[in-house]
């Protein structure tokens, strides 16, 4: 598999932690309790997707200096092998290699080189992780690893896909202190780290007219990150008032166009 590193080395400990803080992968925290309901699986359902699919683990990838490795957990269809379209680095193109993750990813496996120790990215299979990005980036050297995520199937067809909403997560380049960046109500566009700064921009899509839908109808905005500390709220560019000056000002002049 072909490794998109987005960092060569580490920032001090101290540097990295100071930029996370706990939360869990959802953004939310989770319930006390939970329904019985929801607490035990249904034994049957199981016994069905067992015969029908399987669990893959995806060729391991290095994360160039540093002491780990990560490997993604897919689910594959017993009868065929089926590989996903990985993304570029910068979220902005598809790149259909030969030796991309192979089924659906739900998870990400992170492993100590040395010592073998090992985790999951998330605690749960809930979501659809759709890319993951660690390729080194020019100018750019940040301790973090960057994920597309499916986190629901929100126009309701019965699949998470690239029609649903999206939001950008990070992790450590140890798959720790994983974040979510962008909001849930929004699908996530391109992403761009400005060389030689701390700076982060992302495109966000939301379902502005509530049909369910992310097109060409719904405008994007974005979204300015520091990567010197994400605990920071982003800030939205443009802001409200310039947005509805320009607004104002391009509608005017199309009112002109014959």
């Amino acid at each position: 598999m072909r490794a998109m590193l987005l960092l060569p080395r580490f920032l001090p400990a101290a540097v990295v932690a100071a930029t996370f803080v706990a939360c869990s992968p959802d953004g939310t925290s989770p319930p006390a309790t939970a329904p019985a309901s929801q607490t035990r699986p249904d034994s049957a359902a199981l016994h069905r997707a067992a015969q029908q699919f399987r669990v893959h683990y995806n060729s391991p990838v290095n994360l160039d200096s540093t002491s780990f490795y990560y490997v993604p957990v897919s689910v594959v269809p017993q009868e065929k092998a089926d590989r996903s379209r990985v993304l570029s680095s910068s979220f902005d193109s598809y790149d259909e290699q030969s030796d991309g993750i192979e089924g659906t990813c739900y998870n990400v496996l992170f492993f100590q080189k040395e010592t073998g120790q090992q985790h999951a990215l998330l605690p749960h299979g809930r979501f659809t992780v759709q890319e993951i990005d660690a390729a080194p980036e020019p100018g750019a050297r940040w301790p973090y690893v960057f994920y597309r995520i499916i986190k629901a199937d929100t126009n309701h067809d019965g699949s998470q896909d690239t029609d649903d909403a999206s939001a950008l997560f990070v992790s450590d380049r140890s798959g720790r202190h994983v974040r979510q960046l962008t909001p849930d109500d929004a699908q996530l566009g391109n992403r761009l780290i400005l060389p030689k700064t701390s700076l982060l921009l992302v495109q966000v899509r939301p379902d502005t007219n509530h049909d369910g839908q992310f097109t060409h109808a719904d405008g994007p905005y974005w979204l300015r990150f520091n990567l010197r500390d994400l605990r920071t709220p982003p800030v939205r560019q443009p802001d409200p008032a310039l947005t509805e000056a320009m607004q104002q000002q391009m509608l005017l002049r199309q009112s002109r166009v014959k």
